[in-house]
Order: C-alpha cells, then structure tokens, then sequence
C-alpha cells in the first residue's frame, strides 16, 4: 500500500501539493489492483449444481365406470303393487349388484393409488 495514503494531511500548502502528487501515483497502481482483483473473480470457472427434488404431484386417475355399475338397478323395476316376494327378489339382487359393483370401483382405485407411489 502506498504511504501517502496512511499519512495524514497537513495544512502546509507545500506539503499538500507533494501529497496530491503521492496520491496521483499511487491512483494508478490501486486502480490496477482493483481491476486485477474482479479479473481474478471472472476467472474462475463457474459451479454448476443440479439436484433432483421429488415432489409428488396430484394427477387425475383416468378410469371408467366398470359396466356392472349402472344407474337403474333391479328394485327400480319392481312397482309398490308387486307381491312382497318379488320385491325382496329384487332387494337382494340389488344388494348383490352394488356389492359388485363395489369390489371393482375399489379395485379401480386402488390401481389408482398404486400408480400414485410408484411416480
């Protein structure tokens, strides 16, 4: 470092001007200094991190209605005026129907949620 900078300033006119002229030379080497020091920074080769980051993503489950699930079952048929035999008839057949109907809508979504933890 240059001593013209550590020195403190006088009030003696003459000893401004050699310490003006101090500095004036010293300028240039701490400009180089300077610029040397950024140059040095851009000089290095820059680092490059790539990561993986799993983060699991809500995807909608595209899967239809099994055929056996369907809107009109078997008591929809029978009328108020049916014997009581029949409409039990159609009571259980609706019972087993649904029961169906149930096991392959939890299959469906099972496969679903399957799908979901192995992304």
């Amino acid at each position: 470092m240059c001593r013209a900078a550590i020195r403190p300033i006088r009030s003696n006119p003459a000893y401004s001007r050699s310490t003006s002229s101090r500095l004036n030379r010293c300028l240039p080497v701490h400009l180089a200094l300077v610029f040397a020091t950024l140059l040095a920074g851009c000089a290095g080769k820059p680092v490059i991190q790539t990561q993986v980051i799993e983060k699991p993503v809500a995807v909608p489950c595209l899967v239809d209605s099994p055929p056996e699930c369907k809107s009109a079952y078997a008591v929809d048929r029978v009328s108020v005026k049916d014997d009581p035999l029949t409409i039990n008839r159609a009571l259980r057949t609706e019972i087993e129907e649904r029961s169906a109907c149930e096991v392959k809508l939890l299959a469906a979504l099972r496969g679903c949620k399957k799908g979901m933890r192995s992304m």
